[in-house]
């Protein structure tokens, strides 16, 4: 038999890579190399609890991770690896 959801609580919308939602975190809007606006951005939690942002560049192939309230400065990758 088929599980039915509550009343009144509506569907947890989808996320996207390619439309996200939500307002961008600081220092995620271009690549920090090049300049490229045309990112892939993932929402993710870090080892310690943080909330994160990982930035890809298709255009030159930088990698970065930005936390929520890191006032847009790209974190070290000890920060993410939890090393």
């Amino acid at each position: 038999m088929a599980r039915r959801r509550a009343a009144g609580q509506p569907p947890e919308p989808l996320g996207s890579v390619s439309q996200p939602s939500g307002p961008l975190v600081e220092g995620t809007e271009t690549c920090v190399k090049c300049g490229e606006t045309s990112l892939t951005r993932i929402r993710m939690t870090l080892t310690d609890g943080r909330p994160a942002v990982f930035v890809s560049c298709p255009s030159c192939e930088q990698t970065n991770w930005f936390a929520f309230d890191g006032g847009g400065v790209p974190l070290d990758r000890s920060e993410v690896l939890g090393s």
